[in-house]
């Protein structure tokens, strides 16, 4: 038995990410919010989900931390192949990981950059707020942004270009990721210390209304008749 809320939090693996304008890079700040976030959390059921190009869940809704932390580690700009920032599949994909009948307050929380090129996001955010879900957005990187960098076969560091052989560069888009939290009762916050997501959290979650829910834990056992056979 435990009184909370459930929360989903989304988070940008695509390789854009990796740029350093945030140290040491924008993913492991993000992975680090995530923990900071568990910290706080401590009754409330979290979710993860992954996305870049396409979005999926990582980690379905549950009151085991470990689980949602081990999630979060397992988090590479190489778990998604498609590549891009889908910010609306991640919303979409976010609302259907809630539990539809259980009568807990739900908020989503999205990580990423903001670097969306499909103008669907805005849309998606209207969604969760008509089915009860509140969004946090929390950008990570910084508004002058930072040349892209991959490597070669050989390992070598090399800039990632366009179609048109110019150099890449990734910028944090706020008016976007506020605009997002604006048409679902949230707001935005960029990520610039470790207490930003106890902010968030203080400011925006621990307002919303506890309830009780019920949470099992089932061991589930694998054969392994084979070996001694």
């Amino acid at each position: 038995q435990a009184t909370g809320r459930e929360l989903v939090v989304c988070v940008d693996v695509s390789r854009s990410m990796m740029a350093t304008d945030t140290a040491p890079s924008r993913l492991a700040r993000a992975k680090l919010a995530c923990y900071a976030l568990l910290s706080v959390a401590k009754t409330d059921r979290i979710g993860l989900v992954a996305f870049a190009g396409s979005a999926f869940l990582q980690c379905p809704l549950a009151l085991d931390g470990e689980a949602f932390r081990q999630n979060v580690a397992a988090l590479d700009t190489d778990l998604i192949p498609e590549q891009g920032t889908a910010l609306a599949a991640a919303l979409d994909e976010a609302a259907e990981a809630f539990c539809a009948d259980s009568g807990t307050r739900k908020a989503g929380i999205l990580t990423t950059d903001g670097e969306d090129h499909e103008e669907l996001a805005e849309p998606a955010a209207r969604r969760l707020a008509a089915a009860g879900i509140s969004l946090f957005t929390v950008g990570v990187g910084t508004p002058k942004g930072e040349l892209l960098k991959g490597s070669d076969p050989y390992g070598n560091a090399v800039f990632v270009k366009d179609e048109d052989g110019n150099p890449v560069k990734s910028q944090l888009n706020e008016p976007l990721l506020q605009r997002l939290a604006e048409a679902a009762r949230g707001f935005y916050l960029p990520l610039q210390s470790s207490r930003t997501m106890a902010t968030l959290y203080e400011r925006g979650i621990a307002p919303m209304e506890a309830v009780r829910f019920s949470s099992a834990t089932v061991r589930s056992r694998i054969e392994r008749f084979q070996w001694p056979l």
